[in-house]
């Protein structure tokens, strides 16, 4: 059973309750991501996440770890280009101790100038790690050139300039203007009464206002091409990808099964084409992201640099076969069944549901049932399959980017 109210100050509460789970997810989405800041702000969203961790006005940041560790259950928060989440996962009978501790952590943060100084050393710390992981900084990289200089394309853990200045009115100003009830979204899936999680909720933010006017959100730009960032590495990492619809468009359906049969899964073009019949990369995959007002359809590989221009080329022959050819109906089907399987085996865990729920919520405004999202998918043709392959598959579209050994003479894509 799926529910929803709206406390007075318009933040949204939605619930489904799966009655056999032994467990509550319970996620606080807040409409806030780096897309929203300026660019001297870069980073302050994800410091926020992090800050909020530090302490609270009752709880220590180790008793938060020893309540939350003593309940049994999970707590993390994660900070995406248009959302930061707070989340927790327990056994049903512990859902007014994880209430708490999330509101307490999202309503009430101590932001103490110590506890700003520590984080700020593990915040430079992770923007490290990322720079010694090559698939993730090729991502980094590749939405850095792809956006073009906007907050969109700006890292989502911030550059190390601001994140060194950060001070403590800053990060309270950005958040006093950014975090608002109303279009904050309080989602819960399992063993859950809604009416509980309503009466749960209310005492930490239905007194919360923000009487500030909401910033709009910058169009998007994009800015194809080829770019290349030499470093010394045994392999070219490469990323490349177009941008692709938002995710309130009817679209998304062909897109998906588009993204599945190109690059999707074990089965699919890239995978076996690159790695299983030629043998020349390892990792090799295709992805698709759904945003507000836009998208990002995009290829993943790292690939040996004897064997990057060969994986370039048939990467391009696999595209180019996708428009011009289109795909036979077993094949059509066979990721059709692949995605209902997928659907409903994610449906078994409290955490994917209760994520579904609130991404329902903030895109659409509603519930999707999972008979509905299924016959939606089952409805796609093969000729609008190949409609958005031609749409989408334009190299004078798409952006390329290459981590490694690598530079940009004589690199070209063709489809």
């Amino acid at each position: 059973m799926n529910q929803k109210s709206t406390l007075t100050n318009g933040l949204r509460v939605v619930t489904e309750e799966v009655a056999h789970f032994y467990s509550v997810s319970v996620g606080i989405w807040l409409n806030v991501g780096s897309r929203d800041e300026a660019e001297a702000e870069n980073g302050l969203t994800h410091f926020l996440e992090h800050m909020a961790f530090k302490g609270t006005g009752r709880r220590s940041a180790l008793q938060i770890a020893r309540e939350t560790d003593r309940i049994g259950g999970t707590l993390n928060a994660f900070t995406t280009k248009e959302s930061t989440c707070f989340h927790g996962k327990v056994l049903a009978a512990q859902l007014p101790r994880l209430v708490d501790l999330l509101g307490d952590l999202v309503t009430d943060p101590r932001c103490e100038a110590q506890d700003l100084e520590r984080e700020r050393q593990v915040i430079l710390e992770e923007i490290g790690s990322q720079e010694d992981n090559p698939e993730e900084l090729a991502q980094v990289l590749f939405e850095r050139q792809f956006w073009g200089d906007t907050p969109l394309g700006r890292p989502i853990l911030g550059l190390p300039p601001v994140i060194t200045g950060v001070s403590l009115n800053e990060l309270g100003d950005y958040r006093g203007a950014h975090y608002r009830p109303e279009t904050t979204v309080v989602a819960a899936s399992g063993r859950v009464s809604h009416q509980e999680l309503v009466d749960l909720i209310a005492p930490h933010f239905e007194k919360i206002s923000n009487q500030l006017p909401p910033g709009p959100r910058n169009g998007v730009s994009v800015h194809p091409g080829i770019y290349a960032s030499r470093r010394d590495l045994e392999q070219v990492t490469l990323c490349l990808g177009t941008e692709a619809p938002a995710a309130g468009d009817w679209r998304r359906y062909a897109i998906t099964l588009l993204n599945l049969i190109l690059g999707g899964n074990m089965s699919s073009r890239l995978f076996q084409a690159i790695r299983e019949d030629l043998g020349l990369a390892y990792m090799i995959y295709s992805s698709v992201r759904f945003l507000s007002d836009t998208g990002l359809m995009s290829v993943h590989a790292q690939v040996g640099p004897e064997n990057l221009d060969a994986v370039i080329e048939a990467l391009s022959r696999e595209l180019r076969k996708l428009k011009s050819e289109g795909i036979p109906p077993e094949e059509l089907d066979a990721a059709q069944d692949y995605l209902e399987a997928s659907i409903y085996l994610h449906a078994e865990d409290a955490d994917d549901r209760m994520t579904r729920l609130a991404r329902n919520e903030i895109q659409f405004g509603r519930y999707i049932p999972y008979d509905e999202l299924i016959a939606n998918l089952r409805a796609v043709t093969i000729e609008e399959i190949q409609a958005e392959a031609r749409e989408l598959l334009k190299a004078e579209n798409w952006g390329m980017t290459l981590l490694g050994p690598v530079g940009e003479d004589s690199l070209t894509l063709d489809f």
